[in-house]
């Protein structure tokens, strides 16, 4: 070997070890990233309420998927109300696995209104579902431990919000929520979380803030219907001037036994099956109004009618 390869040999080993160890150092550093960054794969890191929701890959919020699981509920109950209205109430809105949503449709303002409440459903797609929860979450519902006060103001009601997602369920009372104003005994925090909560309710009522294009609403199509009955009070009277009640048979068994006793004076039943199509058929039922009096063996009876959700079985 000449001088010239002899002299330069150690000089070029030793600029290639060195490119080595910095070869080595950035691998090893990408590695360390990536194993930091898979950790936190399957959480969120919180919404400031000191809660964390479990993700599915892509950021996701895992949710109940079967279709009589609730997601997402909002409901109401309470208040200087009869005792019948509580036991008609429905939830606003309702929210299923499958993407089902349930809510209460437009009232039809003519008096007697009918019987059955305007129930309308649709199916909407897991972009929306996923929408709906992240509204929830920023709105503070992933944190049931929040005090939302008691606003001073008598006889209003509560409304409820349900949330099932990260692998946890929570649930937000909120007395008086959108009855507010005026009313003292409520901190800036606390309106703030209120007002973030009735914001979130109105983009609700027709889901356009969740949905992109048209949604097909249908009449919710019930497999169970819980029956309110009353005896009426033969010698009670009715003015002249009131509307006069239609008449209707009741198909079923005799509403003096049926069913079990509830507060208020009234019994109740649950009826499904070929009870339910009986029911519905002789008479239709669509023909009854919220006045209308059945006869039932030797009496006549008021009816209530409060149709079951997918989650509910009784």
């Amino acid at each position: 070997m000449s001088r010239r390869d002899g002299a330069q040999l150690p000089e070029v080993w030793s600029t290639f070890a060195l490119r080595a160890a910095m070869f080595v150092a950035a691998i090893t550093l990408f590695a360390l990233a990536v194993a930091l960054g898979g950790c936190g794969a399957g959480a969120s890191p919180g919404d400031g309420s000191g809660t964390t929701a479990t993700t599915a890959p892509g950021g996701s919020l895992v949710h109940p998927d079967g279709k009589n699981e609730v997601v997402f509920q909002v409901f109401e109950g309470g208040g200087f109300v009869p005792v019948e209205y509580n036991y008609t109430m429905v939830p606003e809105f309702s929210l299923y696995g499958d993407g089902r949503v349930v809510v209460s449709g437009p009232v039809i303002m003519i008096y007697p209104g009918p019987a059955m409440p305007n129930l309308q459903t649709a199916i909407i797609p897991e972009e929306a579902v996923q929408a709906i929860l992240s509204a929830a979450r920023e709105a503070g519902l992933f944190d049931s431990t929040f005090d939302y006060g008691q606003p001073g103001i008598s006889d209003m009601p509560t409304t409820t919000f349900v949330a099932n997602a990260g692998g946890a369920s929570y649930r937000s009372d909120v007395y008086a929520l959108g009855n507010e104003s005026g009313a003292s005994g409520l901190s800036m925090e606390q309106q703030q979380a209120r007002a973030a909560l009735s914001g979130l309710r109105g983009k609700l009522i027709d889901l356009t803030a969740f949905v992109w294009g048209d949604i097909a609403w249908t009449q919710y199509q019930y497999s169970a219907l819980a029956v309110y009955s009353q005896a009426i009070d033969p010698n009670s009277s009715t003015d002249s001037t009131d509307v006069m009640p239609g008449r209707l048979d009741w198909p079923l068994a005799d509403l003096s036994t049926l069913g079990e006793e509830v507060v208020g004076g009234f019994r109740r039943v649950v009826v499904s099956g070929q009870d339910l199509a009986t029911l519905q058929q002789k008479p239709p039922l669509e023909k009854a109004t919220a006045i209308t009096l059945w006869k039932s063996g030797s009496r006549e009876y008021h009816l209530l009618f409060r149709p079951l959700l997918p989650d509910e079985t009784s």
